[in-house]
């Protein structure tokens, strides 16, 4: 029951926190929404981690974690910017796809995988191209908070931050033997890091509003929320109920969205996103 509670806490966080960050990267920058938001998210990971003070892993035990947190990084600033230009409603369930990434992994190694969870591929995948098609009932607003059309761009930049978290997912995966809180802290501190990194490279546009500050360190502190819950949960019951239930993140921004925006999906799209979620319960139970 608790570990449950915990991973429906993880999915509201997430979804929540994918929301607001999306919100402002349309107000602000994509870098803007993701060096905070990124940042305090790894502040308060390291906080907590010094405060459990769990049994430190060997050295080699975290790579994983490193590697990882680079490619969620890259997916986090891909993820942002899907929601800057796309609605909510369209882009979230294309990145849900991640959940693809960790079975195609396994089919690479010589795995076998249930014929459920290659039912829930084909469901995930019917679903993102279905979706993925057309525009939403776009307003036309100018306003930065009116829905996007589902362009090709977007499209391509959602998938693309679908297959980089995807491989968070895989990399967080090999990173049991760090044990789930120094897992999670490692890859959300190199995230920021390689972000930092990245950043000072390109020397991208960063304007943090006065307004946003405080919603970023709300948005940073909601994933770090969901990471220790998520982490929690995965510790205390059944991976599969706990993967589904924790993976319901998607869900959450479109219900922000359709609060907020007042997105609207074409009914043809609806049905493609319940598709693209009843696969991902397909892939996580098989």
């Amino acid at each position: 029951m608790l570990a449950s509670l915990l991973a429906l806490v993880a999915s509201l966080s997430w979804g929540t926190a994918d929301f607001w960050a999306g919100l402002e990267s349309r107000k602000t920058t994509v870098w803007t929404a993701a060096l905070i938001g990124q940042g305090v998210a790894a502040l308060a990971l390291v906080v907590m981690l010094l405060a459990l003070a769990p049994e430190t892993p060997p050295a080699a035990a975290l790579v994983p974690a490193v590697l990882g947190g680079v490619a969620g990084a890259v997916g986090a600033l891909l993820q942002y910017r899907a929601l800057a230009v796309l609605d909510m409603s369209v882009a979230s369930p294309i990145v849900a796809g991640a959940a693809l990434v960790p079975v195609l992994w396994g089919l690479a190694r010589g795995e076998q995988p249930s014929a459920l969870q290659l039912a829930g591929v084909a469901m995930t995948l019917v679903g993102i191209v279905v979706i993925s098609r057309g525009p939403s009932h776009d307003r036309g607003g100018a306003d930065a908070t009116q829905p996007r059309r589902a362009d090709r761009t977007g499209v391509l930049v959602a998938i693309g931050s679908a297959v980089t978290l995807g491989l968070f997912l895989v990399a967080v995966d090999y990173g049991d033997e760090a044990g789930p809180f120094w897992t999670v802290t490692v890859a959300r501190t190199v995230a920021f890091i390689a972000l930092a990194l990245m950043a000072v490279a390109s020397r991208p546009e960063v304007r943090p509003r006065g307004r946003a500050l405080p919603i970023l360190v709300v948005v940073g502190l909601l994933i770090a929320t969901a990471n220790v819950s998520f982490a929690s949960a995965t510790t205390m019951g059944y991976l599969s109920i706990v993967a589904v239930l924790g993976w319901l993140n998607p869900a959450v921004t479109i219900v922000w969205a359709r609060a907020v925006l007042r997105e609207r999906l074409r009914p043809l799209q609806v049905g493609a996103a319940v598709l693209v979620f009843a696969g991902i319960v397909c892939i996580t139970l098989g």
